[in-house]
């Protein structure tokens, strides 16, 4: 699955997601709210998202092709709409390799995304002035931008040094921002996290996670990820007792 996002300002983002979806809607399956609206066809889908000053488009597809084509379809059809406008529409990849630039902005997100069921509390105990060190390292990094602000990240890399182990990966710190949620952000770092390891010679993916951590349980089921153990009583959390979930998911198969 290919992702790709453009964001286009404009002083009246919700009548041109309304008039978008609706327009389309003669034509394609479609569903629209107050703030959001989604497009299918035959070979992708696009997720309209409208804020203040702009609307976000997120489009998803199999492949190079099936991508160019919606995002093709869903420009023509709005510039068609924007009589009295300029609108500017140009998409990207919505999941980049992280650099040494996105530093401040992922120190900032994960900050604001720490919640205490989803990781340990002594993890903010210490003030940080960076988010890279050398256990967190720039190209073992991808990030999600929207309009050029990160919105999410993920690492993935081998998960031990040793050779009979090189065809496992792991992942970690998968993050999204609170305003980014709900527009498939997570879902796009995780295709993009194993399409990197099988890149990099991958056949198994592992992670883990805090039973605590009921959305993030979901979404790792959602993508194939099947719970390989359990520890029990693991960590001791604001005086409860917390399991530690191991999840694992095949790339490719074994032999």
């Amino acid at each position: 699955m290919l992702y790709s996002t453009a964001r286009v300002s404009t002083d009246r983002p919700h009548r041109y997601l309304r008039q978008l979806v609706s327009h389309l809607g003669h034509k394609v399956p479609t569903e629209l709210d107050e703030e959001r609206g989604s497009v299918t066809f035959s070979r992708g889908n696009c997720l309209l998202v409208a804020s203040t000053t702009h609307f976000d488009m997120i489009a998803r597809a199999d492949g190079a092709d099936a991508i160019t084509a919606v995002q093709d379809t869903i420009t023509r059809h709005l510039l068609r709409l924007a009589t009295k406008d300029e609108l500017t529409v140009d998409w990207l990849p919505l999941v980049r390799p992280a650099t040494t630039d996105d530093d401040a902005a992922l120190l900032a997100l994960d900050d604001a995304a720490w919640t205490a069921g989803s990781r340990l509390p002594t993890t903010r105990e210490k003030a940080r002035t960076a988010y890279f060190n050398d256990r967190r390292r720039p190209e073992t990094h991808l990030v999600a931008t929207l309009g050029g602000q990160v919105v999410g990240a993920v690492s993935t890399h081998q998960t031990t040094p040793f050779p009979e182990a090189a065809h496992v990966f792991g992942l970690w710190n998968l993050l999204v921002a609170e305003q980014a949620r709900r527009m498939n952000i997570a879902s796009a770092l995780l295709t993009a996290a194993e399409r990197r390891a099988a890149e990099r010679g991958a056949r198994k993916l592992g992670l883990r996670v805090l039973a605590s951590n009921t959305g993030a349980l979901r979404l790792y089921e959602q993508h194939g990820y099947a719970v390989e153990g359990r520890y029990v009583d693991e960590f001791l959390i604001d005086g409860a007792y917390v399991d530690d979930i191991t999840m694992g998911k095949r790339l490719t198969p074994l032999s």
